[in-house]
């Protein structure tokens, strides 16, 4: 591997760690509603490949399954990925690992708000966050969860939707995470009993206008950036920028 490879992988890791302490330090303020009216900035040490320079090859189908908005009402989650660029995130809204679904939620905020200088191209992309609690996260909390981002929400000129969906159970849910390969494990205490919180990994889908996915993100290489390049890449290989 050569050195200007090994440079720029440690650079971006120290930026990323840096990314990462920061939401540590803020702890419970990296919540939906203290992200209203702010933005979030980490720029990144070094410079991502330009849109349109490289490939974005299919991964695998992206996966239905029937989910509920925040008002209660029942969709198929592939009613939500018809003709747009989609990044899918699998959170929860007890979530406390700064590494988790506060991270993934900051950085959607901050590509939506990006997305917003870019009227073309917002127009085109479509946010989702899908919670894996659905036994805590009915419409009604998904609802408020979604209120602390009416900024990006449909409510500025420009702004990609974002949908804030669960599920009616883990029943139902399920075949959805394994369609993703979204793996979480419910965090016991010594009793046996449910702490309320889940081991999960970070993993935020990319997902083309045709159902396919594209880039499956993991906390290392979040960033709306490199999120934005991917977005206009896979536009630009269909024809469409």
């Amino acid at each position: 591997m050569g050195r200007s490879l090994m440079k720029t992988i440690r650079t971006f890791a120290l930026g990323r760690s840096l990314m990462l302490l920061l939401a540590l330090a803020l702890g419970s303020l990296l919540t939906p509603a203290s992200l209203h009216g702010h933005s979030w900035s980490m720029p990144l040490e070094f410079t991502p490949p330009a849109p349109g320079t490289y490939e974005l090859p299919v991964i695998k189908a992206a996966s239905d399954g029937e989910v509920l908005d925040s008002t209660g009402a029942t969709h198929r989650l592939f009613d939500y990925l018809d003709g747009k660029i989609v990044l899918l995130s699998f959170i929860y809204s007890r979530c406390g690992d700064a590494r988790g679904c506060p991270l993934a939620t900051v950085v959607l905020h901050a590509t939506a708000e990006a997305l917003q200088r870019d009227l073309a191209l917002a127009r085109q992309v479509r946010l989702l966050s899908l919670s894996f609690d659905p036994e805590h996260d009915t419409p009604d909390v998904m609802q408020r969860y979604a209120s602390g981002h009416a900024k990006v929400e449909g409510h500025a000129p420009g702004a990609p939707s974002w949908h804030r969906l669960t599920t009616s159970s883990p029943q139902t849910l399920q075949p959805i995470l394994d369609g993703y390969g979204q793996y979480i494990q419910p965090i016991l205490d010594a009793h046996g009993g449910f702490t309320g919180t889940y081991s999960h990994v970070l993993k935020v889908f990319l997902i083309d206008r045709h159902r396919q996915v594209r880039n499956i993100y993991s906390v290392d290489f979040l960033h709306p950036e490199v999120v934005i390049n991917d977005i206009k890449t896979s536009l630009m290989a269909e024809g469409s920028m």
